[in-house]
């Protein structure tokens, strides 16, 4: 346990070193600071070194104490048994302590002196890391515990030890939190927990989930059931015990209905969205590659012991869609009935989801084809498992990128302007054309550098086709989503000119700053005739200043 807890610390010291000096290079690169009240590096960098030693001082105290606790816990025998243990412990707690405490003091002071202390980048990364850190730890070490329990056996105590220092921890920065938020960390930390909540609910529902099905269907298939007590149905349920209520302190107690940021879009549309729609896709294809291979492979064993794979795949597909829609209705929580970009951005992403593992099916089916026409004997009984995962990547992607590209696409002819002129329908296009080029060019090199080699050993043949099988099926792949999406791009910029031509020029500048009195009313007529109908007329000794109003 301390071997780990010192690896972590040999991570995150370095990394936070390295992000410190990088962030300090960037100061100093970039000139004066835009904020009028620049500290200057110095500030900076006083600040990334008190921060990263206090992480370093509460880490040696943390240890300490638990080591401590763990020695002079009666009948441990661990001062007698393992006195360097004992006394490692009490050197962490005779150093560490005192320092931390001696840098929390002074923390405090320079947050009476100076109120921008609080708003620095280094208290932010001291919260953030002290926070997450201390919370992942407790998670994992109470999840040991709940297992333990389960099984019978008593919690191991170091392990008990451990989880209780590491929860007040937590807690007493998450007190300290909200008396010295910090603007720039304070959503940082409240997602990144929501992070870990959803991560160990995902993963205890789904095999919560799995493990119901698995013994409903061992009880109504199987004659014999290994295991199936209730054990095996407790043991999975405690992930889902640490992480629910977790999640729901983060996530739904603070940051569901919080600002949405680029980090609250990151969580929301790249983890809750897609990660939900990767989970879903992912148990998808294996229970129908299972449903398949049955049908068109060998294999060797009865339905009932076949089928009992589909639990977790079928769990995971229930629980990925249930996250999927989830997320998506929060993202769509809002009082705007129109398109925003939010809804482009996750359209794109499921979209492009779906193109991804649709092309990564006709590629599976196009090298299974070529491969089975060139073999012979025993390599030619592979085939039908080939065939049977291109078969389950096709009949998930397609629907799934046919769905949401038709959407884009109905919108595309309701609003054209705004759905041409999209940043993220650009990004996407753009993107499609750089990854299929790039796997095109390469699949090309190496179905030029196979024949050629054949060719100049004289041996151009079944072979020939068999090695160069794959790399055709990702070239006629690639270039066939290449030549569609070249064509929708140049649809859209055929259209995006004609809009441009259609609409009317811009009005002239016609304001008159400090125009002779004399010429006022033949100013505000040729504002009139231009269609400006709204502005505001400055006078001052001079003359007057005319600025027309936005409509």
């Amino acid at each position: 346990m301390m071997g780990g807890l010192f690896a972590l610390f040999g991570l995150v010291v370095p990394l936070g070193i390295i992000v410190g000096i990088g962030f300090l290079i960037a100061k100093a690169m970039s000139g004066k600071d835009k904020d009028a009240d620049d500290e200057g590096a110095g500030v900076h960098i006083r600040r990334l070194f008190v921060y990263l030693l206090m992480l370093a001082m509460l880490l040696l105290a943390g240890l300490g104490v638990v080591g401590l606790i763990d020695a002079v816990w009666p009948s441990s025998g661990v001062i007698v048994d393992n006195s360097a243990a004992a006394a490692r412990s009490i050197a962490f707690v005779l150093v560490g302590l005192p320092v931390y405490a001696g840098l929390w003091w002074y923390t405090l002071r320079q947050f009476a002196d100076d109120p921008r202390e609080e708003r620095s980048l280094g208290w932010a990364f001291y919260l953030v890391v002290a926070l997450v850190g201390s919370l992942v730890a407790t998670m994992a070490l109470v999840g040991a515990i709940l297992s333990s329990l389960v099984d019978g056996d008593t919690p191991d105590r170091t392990v008990t030890i451990n989880a209780v220092v590491w929860a007040g921890v937590w807690l007493a920065h998450w007190v300290v939190s909200r008396r010295h938020p910090t603007l720039r960390g304070e959503q940082t930390h409240l997602l990144l927990g929501s992070v870990a909540g959803l991560g160990w609910t995902f993963a205890g529902l789904i095999a919560t989930v799995g493990a119901v099905l698995s013994t409903i269907y061992d009880r109504l298939f199987l004659t014999s059931i290994a295991g199936g007590g209730v054990d095996d149905l407790l043991r999975p349920a405690m992930v889902l015990v640490v992480g629910i209520p977790v999640w729901w302190w983060y996530w739904i107690r603070h940051q569901r209905n919080g600002q949405r940021s680029v980090l609250w879009l990151m969580y929301t549309l790249l983890l809750g969205v897609m990660g939900g729609l990767v989970t879903a896709i992912s148990g998808a294809g294996v229970a129908l590659f299972t449903v398949i291979i049955w049908f068109i492979g060998d294999i060797g064993t009865s339905a009932a012991n076949h089928f009992d794979a589909l639990a977790v795949p079928v769990a995971s597909v229930a629980i990925g869609v249930g996250g999927w829609l989830y997320h998506a209705h929060v993202v769509g929580q809002r009082d705007e009935t129109t398109r925003v970009e939010v809804d482009r951005v996750y359209s794109y992403l499921v979209a492009a989801a779906g193109l991804l593992v649709a092309a990564s099916g006709i590629a599976t089916l196009i090298a299974s084809v070529l491969i089975a026409a060139s073999t012979r004997g025993s390599v030619a009984t592979d085939t039908g498992d080939a065939v049977a995962v291109a078969l389950t990547l096709l009949l998930i992607g397609a629907p799934l990128w046919w769905r949401y590209w038709s959407t884009i696409q109905r919108f595309r002819r309701i609003d054209l302007a705004d759905e041409l002129g999209s940043v993220t329908r650009r990004i996407y296009i753009v993107a499609l054309f750089g990854v299929a080029a790039i796997v095109a060019v390469i699949s090309l090199i190496v179905i030029v550098f196979i024949v050629v080699e054949d060719a100049l050993e004289g041996v151009v043949g079944a072979d020939t086709i068999e090695a160069s099988a794959v790399a055709v099926a990702l070239l006629v792949t690639a270039g066939a989503t290449f030549w569609y999406h070249l064509a929708v791009f140049r649809e859209d910029r055929s259209d995006m000119e004609a809009l441009v031509a259609e609409s009317p020029p811009a009005a002239p500048d016609v304001a008159r700053p400090l125009t002779q009195r004399g010429e006022l009313e033949q100013t505000l007529d040729e504002l009139t005739r231009t269609g400006t109908h709204r502005f505001v007329v400055a006078v001052d000794a001079d003359g007057y200043e005319v600025e027309p109003l936005d409509d």
